[in-house]
């Protein structure tokens, strides 16, 4: 663990450190509303379960269209200036998102809020792997999402101590909190002037046709079609039911009070931070595709866990709920240094914000079809039947990850390190 603590106090001095600190100081604001948007729409403001649901699946469409341009922004501009014109527009959209009393205004905001995310977190990764060297970046993505889960389950935690579905003054306190916590990731990307700039290649021009041949060189790329295929089921199965599902399938299917929500939200924080550095030093020097497969496993068991909940009494449905909660926390802490670590070996410097944006557009993907499934399942009284679903789709990753590492070389699977360029 010595060399481990090492390694993070090292990438935490340099300038990753300050987009850390602004991202995980932006988390505790993300937390206090993170998974509400569901509950709040629906329980609080009427609408039904199923339209709430497809206003996280408005969302993702608009992130369908918006991640590709955003990743070729980010390959011309740099991720540094994405970031700061995206970042104020999603803190704009959750501010407004306090004020939504109709379906039309509930999609409109969703409209703001996909656009700003879909200019985060892939320019994010490439903004990360720019700032710390080749053989930091699985230590570097592991912190950012340590300190990241750290915010998210403070502010579940607060979140859960002040939320009331019977005074909607309390959620919006909570959205306008969120939004200002924005601020922070803001300032800290203002901060690293002369860093996150673009990176030109001996064959990139300006030419009109370069948008279009940067993506055909990286859709051309069968390494990363694949992996974008593994992580589109296993983000479907994974993140995607879990941030459309989890939170509706604890008060409407299971029956249980809305404050549990933050407590699951807080346990799964605790896994991960302590969890985390333990999982980064195991995963070190192990296949990244087979850790990925792990991964798959461990979201399926989750989800095999939580569907038994609505069925035992209310205590040990609790006991089992944190369960299945912890088991999908182990997941992520795997997951977390693995997958932006094997999209950027992949990917060649000139073209790397297409290649994360391509793996981020595989969350927005998955967020068009999980509300889909969750709301349609779990508004039909079929909530245990949504989590067995998605559990075999979790099993299915798994198995899928294992035919990406023949594709491979051995510095790009992570079993051994990766050769410095001269």
């Amino acid at each position: 663990m010595t060399s481990t603590t090492a390694e993070v106090r090292a990438v935490l001095r340099g300038p990753f450190g300050r987009l850390a600190l602004g991202r995980f100081l932006e988390a505790i604001g993300n937390g206090l509303t993170l998974s509400l948007l569901v509950v709040y729409l629906a329980e609080v403001r009427g609408l039904p379960i199923f339209t709430a649901s497809l206003v996280l699946t408005w969302m993702a469409v608009i992130g369908l269209f918006a991640v590709p341009i955003a990743g070729s922004l980010t390959d011309r501009f740099g991720p540094r200036r994405v970031l700061l014109v995206a970042i104020l527009m999603e803190a704009t959209g959750v501010a407004l998102t306090s004020q939504v009393t109709t379906a039309p205004a509930a999609f409109g905001v969703a409209s703001l809020l996909a656009l700003g995310a879909a200019g985060t977190w892939g320019p994010l990764s490439t903004f990360t792997a720019q700032v710390v060297e080749e053989e930091q970046r699985t230590t570097a993505f592991a912190v950012g999402f340590m300190l990241l889960n750290l915010g998210l389950g403070v502010g579940g935690l607060v979140g859960a101590a002040i939320i009331d579905i019977d005074r909607p003054e309390t959620f919006v306190l909570l959205y306008l909190v969120d939004a200002l916590t924005y601020l922070f990731a803001w300032a800290a990307v203002a901060s690293l002037r002369g860093l996150g700039g673009p990176v030109v290649s001996a064959e990139t021009d300006r030419s009109a046709d370069v948008p279009r041949q940067g993506w055909r060189e990286t859709l051309g790329d069968r390494r990363l079609r694949r992996q974008v295929a593994i992580s589109l089921l296993l983000l479907t199965c994974g993140y995607g039911s879990l941030e459309a599902g989890l939170a509706i399938f604890i008060t409407d299917t299971a029956k249980l009070p809305e404050r549990l929500i933050g407590v699951v939200w807080m346990a799964n924080t605790v896994t991960i931070v302590l969890g985390q550095l333990l999982v980064l030093r195991l995963v070190r020097g192990r296949s990244r595709t087979r850790m990925i497969g792990l991964v798959g496993a461990l979201w399926g068991v989750s989800w095999l866990l939580l569907s038994t909940v609505p069925g035992i009494p209310s205590a040990p449905a609790v006991v089992v709920l944190l369960a299945s909660t912890v088991v999908f926390a182990l997941g992520e802490t795997v997951w977390s240094p693995t997958a932006p670590a094997l999209i950027n070996s992949l990917a060649p410097d000139h073209l790397r914000g297409r290649y994360n944006s391509a793996q981020s557009l595989t969350w927005s993907l998955g967020a068009t079809l999980a509300p889909v499934a969750s709301g349609a399942l779990i508004g039909a009284g079929r909530g245990v039947a949504w989590a067995m679903l998605i559990a075999v789709g979790c099993f299915a990753a798994a198995a899928l990850a294992q035919t990406l590492r023949p594709m491979l070389t051995p510095a790009e699977d992570g079993r051994e390190p990766a050769v410095a360029a001269s």
